[in-house]
C-alpha cells in the first residue's frame, strides 16, 4: 500500500461565500471558496493536500493559465442558505524513497520511473504542473504499475483544472491497489469538482471505511452531504470526523456552519470555541462565533467576537461590518 499517512497542518485559506447568517448587513459566513485556478496556489485550499510531494510554493502569476472560476459573491442580505464548499485540511505527503541499509547502500538506487517521479516533483514544487504531468506521464510509461506516479498524475491533473483527467488516473491507480484509501479519497474529491456529488459520496464512504483513524474522509462526507442539502447527516458525519481526531479544527468549523443551517447556534457556538482552542488566530472561526452569538441576540459578546477577528485581520470587512450591526442592537444592559 502506498504509505501516505503523514499530516502535516497547513495555512488556512479563507473567502467569504453565500451563507448568509445573522443580522441586517451581516456577511457571509461560509468556509473557503474552491477556486480551479490550477496555477494559483494561494488561492487554492487543496493545493497543498492533494500534493503527494508535499507543500509547494505559489507558483508565479503572470503564466498563470485563466479557467472557470466560482466568483466570490458580494455580502448580502439574510437570504436561503447557499451551502457551503470544503475548506482546506492537512496534507498527505509523498511517500519517502526506501531508506537503504547501512551495508546496502551501494546496491540501492531508484528506478528509471522513480527518477522522473523525482523530476516530476522539482517541477511541481516550482509550480510547473504541465511540466510535472508530462514527466508523470513518462514515468508511468516506463512502469505502468506504479501505483504512487497514478496518485501524482491524478492531484496534478486536478491542479491543471482537468478533473475528469484525475479520475481517470486515480481509477487507474485504484485498479493497481484497490485497497488504497488515498485514491478513493483523491478521486472523491474529483467528482465533488465535477459536481457529481452522489458518486463523490460512495468514494468517501469507501475511503473512511478503510482509514480508520483519518479524520478528512468523514470531512469530506459530511461536505459532500451539505451540497446535497441533507445537513443533519452532515453533522454526523462531521461528529465521526472529530471522533477520529478530537483536534480536527476543520470539522469543528464545518459542523459549526451545519448547526446554524439547522437553527442551533448555541451548538455551533461550541464548535467554533473548539476550533478557537486549536487555533486562536483563526479569523474565520472568531468571526462565525460571533454570528452564532448574534442568532442568540447576545450581541455584547457578538462584537466582543468580531473585535477579536478585527484584532487578527484589521481589513477583514465582514467582522467590520457585523461589530457595527451588533452595536447598533445591544439593548440597555448592553447585552
Amino acid at each position: 500500500m502506498i504509505n501516505c499517512s503523514g499530516i502535516l497542518w497547513q495555512r488556512l485559506s479563507w473567502g467569504v461565500r453565500g451563507l448568509v447568517l445573522g443580522l441586517p448587513l451581516v456577511a457571509a459566513a461560509g468556509p473557503a471558496t474552491v477556486m480551479a485556478q490550477p496555477g494559483a496556489v494561494a488561492d487554492d485550499p487543496f493545493a497543498d493536500e492533494l500534493n503527494p510531494f508535499g507543500p509547494t510554493p505559489p507558483a508565479p502569476r503572470p503564466s498563470d493559465p485563466t479557467p472557470p472560476t466560482t466568483p466570490e459573491p458580494p455580502i448580502r442580505q439574510p437570504a436561503a442558505p447557499a451551502q457551503q464548499l470544503p475548506v482546506p485540511f492537512p496534507d498527505a505527503t509523498m511517500p519517502a524513497q526506501p531508506s537503504p541499509r547501512s551495508d546496502d547502500r551501494d546496491a540501492w538506487e531508484m528506478s528509471p520511473a522513480e527518477s522522473l517521479l523525482a523530476e516530476a516533483e522539482k517541477f511541481d514544487k516550482a509550480g510547473r504542473f504541465a511540466e510535472a504531468r508530462a514527466k508523470l506521464e513518462e514515468a508511468i510509461a516506463k512502469d505502468p504499475k506504479l501505483p504512487i506516479a497514478y496518485l501524482a498524475l491524478g492531484v496534478v491533473a486536478r491542479r491543471l483544472g482537468d478533473f475528469e483527467g484525475s479520475v481517470d488516473a486515480l481509477s487507474k491507480g485504484i485498479a493497481l491497489d484497490p485497497r488504497e484509501p488515498e485514491f478513493y479519497l483523491r478521486r472523491g474529491i474529483a467528482w465533488f469538482h465535477l459536481g457529481l456529488h452522489g458518486i463523490a459520496l460512495e468514494d468517501f464512504e469507501e475511503a473512511a471505511g478503510m482509514a480508520y483513524d483519518d479524520p478528512r474522509p468523514e470531512l469530506w462526507r459530511g461536505l459532500t452531504l451539505m451540497e446535497l442539502d441533507r445537513p443533519l447527516e452532515a453533522i454526523n458525519a462531521y461528529a465521526s470526523s472529530i471522533r477520529r481526531d478530537r483536534t480536527y479544527m476543520l470539522a469543528y468549523l464545518n459542523r459549526g456552519l451545519a448547526y446554524l443551517v439547522v437553527g442551533q447556534p448555541r451548538k455551533a457556538e461550541f464548535d467554533f470555541d473548539q476550533a478557537i482552542r486549536n487555533d486562536p488566530g483563526n479569523v474565520q472561526a472568531w468571526f462565525n462565533r460571533g454570528v452564532a452569538l448574534a442568532r442568540q441576540e447576545r450581541f455584547q459578546d457578538a462584537v466582543h467576537s468580531y473585535a477579536e477577528a478585527l484584532k487578527r485581520d484589521p481589513r477583514h470587512e465582514p467582522s467590520r461590518q457585523n461589530i457595527q450591526a451588533a452595536r447598533s442592537r445591544r439593548g440597555p444592559s448592553g447585552q
